[in-house]
């Protein structure tokens, strides 16, 4: 008699605030099965201050922990009682950096975010991704 349960899988997300963001981790957590974990994973990169600069500059990374915990506890209630497990990442790192490093079985990311050129068809983030990832990709396709 042979054993249908399936291996749970580590499910990465890219969250970054954005409606495709909210879009993707909503996937994710539909997709995701009992025994699976779905990673909220957020990360920032600050601007590069040059060191010649005489100012001090600290990075505050509060706005985008605030949305990554907001996702949380969004998601969290439907998520439990299906026996999916939650959890965070939050890093100061390129996304695409992080994205990629992450512990995973799945990639899941919004087609675009909140990148510097909206208008893309396919942000830069999601390009990156599909082209360099070792492990499957699912881009989510921006809201209507």
């Amino acid at each position: 008699m042979s054993n249908n349960t399936p291996k749970p899988r580590n499910i990465v997300v890219g969250v970054d605030g954005s409606p495709n963001s909210l879009k993707a981790v909503d996937w994710a957590v539909d997709y995701a099965h009992e025994g699976d974990t779905v990673m909220l994973l957020s990360a920032w990169s600050p601007v590069l201050v040059p060191a010649e600069m005489t100012t001090t500059y600290t990075f505050d990374d509060t706005g985008a922990r605030a949305i990554l915990e907001k996702e949380v506890n969004r998601v969290t209630p439907s998520a439990q009682p299906r026996g999916i497990k939650i959890t965070t990442q939050f890093e100061n790192n390129d996304p695409r950096t992080a994205l990629l490093a992450a512990k995973s079985d799945l990639i899941v990311v919004g087609a675009r975010g909140h990148g510097a050129i909206m208008g893309l068809l396919l942000g830069s983030v999601a390009d990156y991704i599909s082209r360099h990832a070792k492990v499957p990709v699912v881009i989510v396709p921006a809201p209507k």
